[in-house]
């Protein structure tokens, strides 16, 4: 029952954190943002990192420059996850990024571990498939135009993903390293290109969303710390549905028929994948 929760609010903390996101961006742009959450993230975990794991031992160097590449890599998803939330409804952009989930799956069990893709597994990347196309078609409509951010913020949350996998590493000291290369990346870029001002209004929603994402990834490491995996597998990977009910509810977004399909076969898949991978 507790795996369950923690998962749970973990994928309610990522949903509403981007939502909180999604309404600064548009008031601002995605790079200020990005330093906000950033930053947030780095002032809480990195000191708290410091005092319980202090500096990487010898042997675990290895393990910190991947985190540090995760650290690059999640730079990248934000911006891209944040540029399709500016432009895209946010129940759309966060069920196509759960598409991270069959891009990790692909890649480590079929192709770095080279083992068969059994029949739930084809009929679980099936329906991801059905769910990216049915969702991503526009028509006559403009609702997707956050679709291309957000594909491309799914593939570059799956390198984070591998990088944190194959970590030897505590996850404590992967977020504080992670984060802290994600700030150095993002607050020059920022600088350079312009402000990283929020109005004071907006300042709880920029502040609010660093820390729920902080929130959200804690909470991921502590389900799958409880166990066990498939439970803690298809309950952290409800962000996207949680997303989809803040949008409808809260943000009064409103997807074609076609499109609720796809984000509810998109869902279904990415909830199988996990409960079997």
């Amino acid at each position: 029952m507790l795996t369950i929760l923690t998962g749970l609010f973990s994928a309610l903390s990522y949903a509403t954190s981007d939502m909180f996101s999604q309404r600064v961006t548009r008031e601002t742009r995605a790079l200020t943002q990005i330093v906000w959450v950033l930053g947030i993230g780095a002032v809480i975990v990195v000191p708290v990192a410091l005092v319980l794991r202090g500096l990487p031992d010898d042997g675990e160097w290895a393990g910190a420059g991947l985190a540090a590449l995760a650290g690059v890599l999640y730079f990248g998803a934000l911006y891209f996850l944040l540029r399709g939330l500016d432009v895209g409804d946010l129940g759309l952009v966060s069920a196509l990024v759960s598409l991270q989930g069959a891009c990790l799956a692909v890649t480590v069990t079929v192709i770095l571990l080279g083992e068969p893709v059994t029949p739930v597994l084809a009929l679980a990347l099936v329906l991801c498939v059905a769910g990216a196309v049915l969702t991503s078609f526009e028509g006559r409509a403009g609702s997707t135009r956050g679709a291309p951010w957000a594909f491309a913020a799914g593939l570059l949350f799956t390198g984070v993903m591998l990088c944190y996998n194959y970590g030897d590493i505590d996850w404590l000291s992967q977020a504080a390293i992670s984060r802290s290369v994600s700030l150095l990346v993002a607050l020059p870029v920022a600088l350079l290109t312009g402000s990283v001002a929020v109005p004071r209004a907006l300042r709880p929603k920029a502040a609010g969303a660093g820390i729920l994402e902080l929130a959200g990834l804690a909470l991921l490491t502590i389900t799958f710390a409880l166990g066990p995996a498939t439970v803690a597998g298809v309950t952290t990977t409800q962000f996207g549905t949680f997303a989809v009910v803040l949008g409808f509810v809260l943000l009064h977004e409103r997807p074609k028929p076609n499109q609720w399909a796809g984000i509810l076969c998109t869902l279904l898949g990415v909830s199988l994948l996990a409960a079997v991978v």
